[in-house]
């Protein structure tokens, strides 16, 4: 059996679809995803599909999952076709959302991309990532400054991983690497000891890998939009509702003072 799965989108919303991929390709289906190609090379490494393409194949399917708004989608080949809204209308997990319009909702899927490599761990390595593709999310660069000085008093080496929406960073942190292929993120995030980083698809790589990382919610909803994986730890302003993308000008959940005593306060980060 063969199944078209399309989901165009970043590398967060990429990764938010992969428990479908891998349980469709337990239940037989040789998977071809249309996507953006470079967000689903860790689904394909991982045996959950068996190719991405970014048009529409000319091949035909049993089965074709379309997570749209667009209807018009393979619209003349609408047999075998389920058509999902991407963005759910009630305060539900992304994820628990799309298993249950698909019929999934009591299957098992990975809470660890069971990817094919194992990278040596850097003894005490804090990766940090300061971006999320919107400057909306991103709180002021103090924020990182006091945060670096605070974790190398508990004695962490702080690398910063920058993307092509955090170029303008690298001036600005010395300690800092440029990557932009998934696979080669997913390897060096897999040396860290512990990762930082806001509501980006990085963050959502990160937990997926199961490395303990902790993540910045700011105007964002982590009860819809939380990663996968089982060592995340949410930060959020509990006393403001998510207002993201029209943020406020108080931007209360993203000020410096405010995020640092909360990452002061998970005392199981610290060295030991």
């Amino acid at each position: 059996m063969k199944a078209l799965v399309y989901r165009m989108g970043g590398l967060g919303d990429s990764l938010l679809i992969y428990p479908i991929l891998e349980i469709l390709n337990k239940k037989g289906y040789d998977v071809t995803v249309w996507g953006n190609p470079e967000y689903f090379r860790l689904a394909e490494i991982s045996g959950f599909c068996i190719k991405t393409v970014f048009y529409e194949p000319k091949e035909q399917y049993d089965l074709k999952i379309i997570f749209s708004k667009n209807s018009e989608i393979l619209k003349n080949y609408q047999n075998n076709s389920i058509y999902i809204n991407p963005i759910p209308t009630q305060q539900t997990w992304i994820v628990d959302y799309y298993l249950k319009k698909l019929g999934f909702k009591n299957e098992k899927f990975s809470k660890i991309l069971p990817v094919p490599f194992s990278e040596i761990k850097h003894n005490n390595l804090c990766i940090v990532h300061p971006g999320s593709g919107s400057k909306k999310k991103n709180p002021d660069l103090i924020f990182f400054f006091e945060l670096e000085k605070f974790l190398k008093e508990l004695g962490f080496d702080i690398l910063y991983l920058l993307g092509p929406a955090e170029t303008e960073f690298a001036e600005v942190f010395k300690n800092s690497v440029y990557i932009e292929n998934p696979i080669e993120i997913a390897k060096l995030l897999s040396k860290a000891n512990l990762y930082i980083g806001l509501d980006s698809g990085i963050s959502h790589l990160s937990s997926y890998l199961g490395i303990p990382s902790i993540i910045i919610f700011g105007p964002t909803e982590p009860q819809v939009w939380h990663p996968i994986g089982e060592k995340f730890l949410i930060i959020r302003y509990e006393s403001c509702p998510a207002c993201f993308p029209d943020v406020c000008k108080e931007r209360k959940c993203l000020k410096p003072e405010f995020l640092l005593n909360k990452i002061k306060s998970l005392q199981i980060y610290q060295k030991a």
